[in-house]
């Protein structure tokens, strides 16, 4: 019982990446972007992109896949209504997080992104 309170208080004292993403406004720098700057707002389920006043909502998940953490973007296609996931590694490197593409889909689309706190 002892063992299990002392890995519980150890968890509890870093943030999450989860809390770290929510607890800030971030700059959304993607290798394939066209150079307009684009906000990124984490809520608990939620990541808001907001570039030039317009907005686009995606479902995200937080992922441990063999030692490394990913995230998952879920959005729908404006055009057709089709569901789509875009796959990530993420990590952080010092106050900011690297995503590497890992699907097909976040590879062409999107590319390399760098979340850079506001």
């Amino acid at each position: 019982m002892t063992v299990l309170l002392i890995v519980v208080g150890l968890t509890a004292c870093g943030k999450s990446t989860a809390q770290d993403l929510q607890s800030h406004q971030w700059t959304f720098a993607s290798s394939k972007d066209n150079g307009m700057a684009t906000t990124a707002k984490f809520s608990k389920s939620n990541l808001t992109l907001t570039q030039a006043g317009f907005s686009e909502v995606y479902t995200y998940k937080l992922i441990e896949n063999k030692g490394n953490e990913q995230i998952k973007f879920i959005g729908k296609n404006s055009v057709s209504g089709s569901t789509e996931t875009r796959l990530f590694k993420i990590k952080k490197q010092s106050d900011k997080y690297k995503l590497t593409p890992i699907n097909t889909l976040a590879k062409s689309d999107t590319g390399t992104v760098s979340l850079i706190p506001k």
